[in-house]
């Protein structure tokens, strides 16, 4: 029991049970509890950010030589700044069988066959003849790649992965090598998976322009992701699977997930 002042000022006695007793004890003893186990994780997260020092100090060491020896982090994409020209050069250097890659028209036929029309129209009996434009002039603009194969077949490929279409661009296009012959290909490279907004008006010509995103989020649609991951897989030079795997990493890393071709 206990004489405690009550809010009058007059004495009350208060009965203190064993159970209030019990309870002051339980949370007394909790905030010790607390208390000590707090204490305890501030010195255990002191004690592993002092010795986590050195280890940063060697990992940075370590990178640092890496860089020097390897370089894993210079990718010469990084000096692209945007440019669309470059991409385009970068894709019609690798589509020549006469290219400094060295590899024929090992990459040519994997593009082709990425696309199922492609694929059906130029046999790969066909492929070795071919001659790769860049920037080509024609009365209509000038086309980013043409693709001159064997028996005058013509595909035309523009190239767009940020730009957006010029007036009746594709059907300019589509014009232009219909004065080579009757019946060329079109194929739209898009950045960000979105087919041409200038079409032609003949459905048979309209046709004949394809999409290609640079990425898919299926992963397995055509694109010139997984084109340039077959290149790799094929190439037989290692100077030049290394330019394949920086190609590859940059356009992962600056080109999202297109929902599906055309879309």
């Amino acid at each position: 029991m206990a004489l405690s002042a009550a809010p009058s000022g007059r004495m009350v006695l208060r009965v203190t049970t064993d159970h209030d007793v019990a309870l002051s004890d339980f949370f007394a003893g909790l905030d010790s509890a607390v208390t000590g186990a707090r204490r305890d994780h501030e010195a255990r997260l002191a004690a592993f950010f002092a010795g986590l020092g050195p280890v940063v100090e060697v990992a940075r060491r370590a990178q640092a030589v890496l860089d020097r020896r390897v370089a894993p982090q210079f990718s010469v994409f990084d000096y692209f700044k945007e440019r669309e020209t470059d991409l385009s050069r970068a894709f019609g250097g690798l589509l020549d069988p006469a290219g400094t890659h060295g590899q024929g028209d090992v990459f040519l036929r994997l593009f082709l066959d990425e696309i199922h029309e492609l694929r059906e129209d130029f046999p790969y009996s066909d492929t070795r003849g071919c001659k790769a434009h860049l920037e080509y002039s024609t009365n209509n603009g000038r086309i980013d790649i043409v693709l001159e194969m064997p028996g005058n077949r013509w595909i035309g490929i523009e190239n767009k992965p940020w730009a957006v279409d010029q007036p009746n661009q594709i059907e300019k296009y589509m014009r232009a090598l219909q004065s080579k012959e009757e019946a060329p290909w079109i194929l739209y490279l898009s950045g960000k998976g979105n087919a041409p907004e200038t079409l032609p008006e003949n459905e048979q010509d309209k046709k004949r322009c394809l999409t290609m995103p640079y990425r898919t989020r299926d992963g397995k649609s055509p694109s010139l992701e997984n084109w340039i991951r077959r290149c790799g897989k094929q190439c037989e030079a290692e100077r030049v699977r290394w330019f394949l795997k920086d190609f590859l990493e940059y356009i992962e890393g600056n080109f999202e997930l297109a929902d599906r071709p055309g879309s």
